[in-house]
């Protein structure tokens, strides 16, 4: 039950995070990808970094066992297939997962159409998954690739270097970016 608890504490944090940096407003999102506002960007980098460093100290502290880690295959066809698909759906409706959850929360009707999308395309994914999706994952299949196996070294370095890295980066990025 504990693990629920904490499940649910995190996701509420996160949706009043989502609505703090204002990522669950479409016109806040466009001015995101369009570089001209990147507090949504710099929000995202930042839970990243800060979520990677504090999973892996935890689990080196506690023990290598205590946090799971289900690390996905790397397969590289259905990635880029998958980031496309993403790619139009975030564009025709200006919401990922997390900001049209948050935004149907606030009442937008547009949030609500978009979660229903993801709604239908997960069930419309889980139709076509054994005859289409499965195969196209074996076309390039990396396996369970983790970076830290890559560079060679241990798993919470690699975690506190790319976190201080992605944390400088959010320092020196600024918020607004001034035309001209």
């Amino acid at each position: 039950m504990m693990p629920l608890i904490y499940a649910l504490i995190v996701g509420v944090a996160m949706g009043a995070l989502i609505q703090r940096v204002r990522a669950s407003s479409p016109a806040m999102i466009a001015a995101n990808l369009r570089l001209e506002n990147l507090s949504i960007i710099k929000f995202m980098v930042t839970t990243i970094a800060v979520g990677a460093i504090l999973a892996f100290v935890m689990n080196a502290l506690l023990g290598p066992n205590t946090m799971h880690f289900d690390v996905k295959p790397a397969y590289v066809v259905g990635v880029l297939v998958g980031g496309l698909v993403f790619g139009v759906g975030f564009g025709l409706g200006g919401y990922c997962p997390g900001t049209c959850v948050v935004g149907a929360g606030e009442g937008r009707k547009d949030a609500l159409m978009a979660l229903l999308g993801g709604v239908v395309g997960a069930f419309f994914f889980t139709l076509v998954f054994s005859s289409v999706i499965a195969p196209m994952n074996k076309l390039l299949d990396l396996g369970k690739l983790t970076l830290d196996q890559v560079l060679g070294l241990p798993a919470v370095g690699v975690a506190i270097g790319l976190g201080v890295i992605f944390l400088g980066i959010v320092y020196m990025l600024p918020t607004v970016v001034k035309k001209g």
